[in-house]
């Protein structure tokens, strides 16, 4: 009897952070301690930056809403989302991938605009990498697909998508730069690993997501995307998971590679079931972490700016969510 007590106490332990009180872990973990659910009802949307991480590179903010739904309705409303619905938020292209994806779902159109006629002109460029983030041995492949950018880009992106789908970060090539290899995978875990207060009450997802090493075991559903990344278009990949337990969700959107703008881009949900003039609701903690080289040129006082800046653009996207969704 007692080691069933003792296991069935761990068991409790182990899924405590998916049925614990929202606002009680809002004060413990997040950067929210003081949370008033009947402010947030009418659409108020909280933004703080995260903890000041170790390497110049990282940054993390954090953001809290409401959305009049229950839980199961508002993971869904995330996962079928697009922001590419909305001009001002500059993404091109979003298209879902099946977890078979072949050279045809790679194979699209792109824009005839400024920022895309960037991208041509850096990539005519190749085998010279420049500001585009590939490794040595992609950007040798350009001649070989005749200097056919499109084409090129198709088959970069399909290797990236199936070697990840294969082995996880681990299975991506590194960004060659001028400062050494750029590993996705050391990326993100260290985006994880600095912030422990997040780590610990995403551990559910993490541990059994392609965050916690390998592919995971929870369902990815993988994607790819066209956007502007400073005033030039650059192609990123990105593959999202979903951990529901009672009435609370744990949701990751990780983007792995991005031919520009950054090195990687991890987006952690936590979702709490709650009631608000007696109707469900989600109360919903989203914390944004990235790598990104553009941080780390800049000085003390331009990186807490930054800071302030993506928190801005955070709020701008979840007002165009709650929007398309209704509050």
């Amino acid at each position: 009897m007692r080691r069933i007590l003792l296991f069935l106490l761990s068991f409790a332990a182990l899924i405590a952070p998916l049925h614990a009180d929202p606002l009680a872990d809002l004060a413990k973990y997040s950067a929210f301690p003081g949370a008033d659910l009947n402010s947030l009802s009418s659409g108020k949307i909280l933004s703080a930056r995260g903890p000041t991480l170790g390497e110049a590179r990282d940054l993390s903010v954090q953001v809290l809403y409401l959305v009049h739904a229950p839980v199961a309705r508002t993971l869904s409303m995330h996962q079928q989302w697009d922001a590419g619905k909305h001009p001002e938020l500059k993404v091109y292209i979003h298209r879902d991938l099946s977890g078979h994806p072949s050279l045809a779902d790679f194979s699209q159109s792109l824009p005839g605009n400024g920022a895309v006629r960037r991208l041509e002109d850096a990539t005519q460029k190749l085998p010279t990498i420049g500001d585009l983030q590939l490794s040595n041995a992609e950007a040798a492949t350009f001649k070989s697909s005749g200097g056919n950018v499109p084409a090129f880009w198709s088959q970069v992106l399909l290797h990236r998508t199936t070697a990840f789908l294969q082995g996880g970060l681990s299975a991506q090539p590194a960004y060659d730069t001028a400062d050494g290899p750029i590993r996705a995978s050391q990326e993100v875990s260290r985006l994880i690993h600095e912030q422990p207060k997040v780590r610990a009450l995403f551990s559910p997802v993490i541990e059994k997501s392609v965050l916690g090493g390998g592919t995971g075991s929870l369902p990815i559903g993988p994607y790819w995307e066209l956007f502007d990344a400073d005033n030039g278009a650059a192609f990123n990949l990105g593959a999202s998971s979903s951990l529901t337990t009672g009435d609370s969700a744990q949701y990751l959107d990780l983007q792995y590679y991005a031919s520009g703008g950054y090195y990687a881009y991890v987006t952690l949900y936590q979702m709490w079931g709650v009631t608000v003039n007696g109707q469900p609701a989600t109360l919903v903690w989203r914390v944004d972490s990235i790598s990104t080289q553009s941080v780390a040129d800049l000085g003390p006082i331009d990186r807490i700016g930054s800071g302030a800046a993506m928190s801005r653009e955070i709020e701008r996207i979840v007002k165009f969510f709650q929007k398309d969704t209704g509050r």
